[in-house]
């Protein structure tokens, strides 16, 4: 597709994402997002690159930010003395308390921002389990612009440079205002009308889910190599996803970005899936999210995600049961567990999540799992190591 093409499609849709209340204030709009989960939040040196980002990004948008919200007391002008006052709160906060700060352009906390970035960090006490996050905003025609693209990947790899990413993921979003509670109907709507819109509202909350998973696919899916070992190594995910030319894939320190397309998806679900993103998701299926009971990506309010319809989000891009045996050798199982093979009878064999099933002296052999079982809708496998 054309760039010009792009742009011109893009911006007949923006119109379905910008509301306005009745004092015509803009409650939501789109944004595009890169969203980062990564460990060791708590540690002075990560703080420190932390807010390098947050100084990168007021370089970048300095003239136009004038709302900023955080953890600490007091300090609520955005104001180049009260930057100063956050910045040393961050970096002097105590290993045990969370710390996280909101910048953006919006008037107050009332209005929906063009950009924003925004960042909560985790606790010691969590160890090195738990997630920090941090969610950078760029408004939606960042891409139209010439240098657009330039501009946005080089946003990329400087976040993943700093940060060091686990998991995380880019693509389209909607921008509500800080006091968003109100605006989640907006979001649960448009996200079943646009199954390629992240769902950002409760990030801050939802990210405890994600401490050994990924919560799916989108344009860019950013995920740590610990995860492409599970996936059955990096030879073996380039090759699944060079069977569609339009995915590319490219490494940061640490991991893999595998970017789903050209541009980031916004097709209505009546226009179809993205043969891309339907790729991506069918390879790391495995290590996506498994939800603990109750999560929901909003906080139960009418017509907003709940328990069920939060599941039902996350699998959006399947396209029926996740088949995890039989598995040939030379291919990596799905999951962790026991398995046995009619080539070698009365023997069971332990292969872990991404490991290659061997073969026999006389070539292929075909296993089959003893012990993992699948849910009704094929989307929860079995514990992973």
């Amino acid at each position: 597709m054309q760039h010009t093409e792009y742009t011109a499609l893009l911006e007949q849709r923006v119109p379905e994402f910008t509301f306005t209340d009745n004092n015509d204030v803009v409650i939501s709009r789109l944004g595009l997002s890169i969203t980062l989960f990564f460990k060791r939040g708590y540690t002075l040196e990560k703080r420190e690159k932390i807010l390098a980002c947050f100084s990168r990004f007021r370089a970048e948008f300095g003239t136009h930010l004038r709302f900023h919200t955080h953890s600490f007391k007091g300090m609520k002008k955005y104001s180049p003395e009260n930057i100063a006052k956050v910045e040393d709160s961050i970096r002097n906060k105590g290993i045990y308390d969370y710390g996280g700060w909101t910048i953006s352009d919006a008037k107050n906390m009332s209005e929906a921002p063009n950009c924003l970035m925004r960042y909560l960090d985790s606790r010691e006490a969590g160890g090195d389990k738990k997630n920090s996050y941090l969610s950078l905003v760029l408004p939606w025609f960042y891409l139209k612009e010439t240098q657009g693209m330039a501009r946005f990947n080089d946003w990329l790899t400087y976040l993943c440079q700093q940060l060091e990413p686990d998991s995380g993921d880019c693509g389209y979003c909607l921008n509500m205002p800080f006091d968003f509670d109100d605006y989640c109907p907006l979001e649960y709507e448009l996200a079943k009308r646009y199954p390629s819109l992240q769902v950002n509202a409760n990030v801050f909350a939802d990210a405890m889910q994600y401490t050994n998973s990924s919560r799916g696919v989108n344009w860019i899916t950013v995920l740590d190599k610990r995860y492409i070992k599970r996936l059955g190594g990096e030879n073996w995910v380039r090759q699944v996803l060079s069977r569609d030319p339009a995915i590319s894939i490219e490494p940061y320190p640490g991991g893999l970005l595998i970017r789903a397309g050209q541009y980031p998806d916004l097709t209505p679900v009546v226009a179809g899936l993205s043969p891309h993103y339907l790729a991506v998701n069918q390879l790391i299926r495995p290590i996506r999210v498994q939800p603990q009971e109750g999560h929901s990506l909003h906080s139960y309010g009418i017509n907003q995600f709940d328990e069920q319809s939060t599941l039902a989000w996350y699998a959006r891009y399947d396209q029926g049961p996740l088949s995890l045996s039989p598995l040939e050798s030379g291919t990596p199982a799905l999951v962790t567990g026991n398995w046995t093979t009619p080539s070698f009878p009365h023997t069971m064999r332990i292969i872990k999540q991404g490991e290659m099933a061997p073969a026999g002296k006389a070539g292929e052999v075909i296993w089959w799992d003893l012990a993992s079982e699948v849910e009704d809708d094929g989307t929860t496998l079995a514990p992973q190591s």
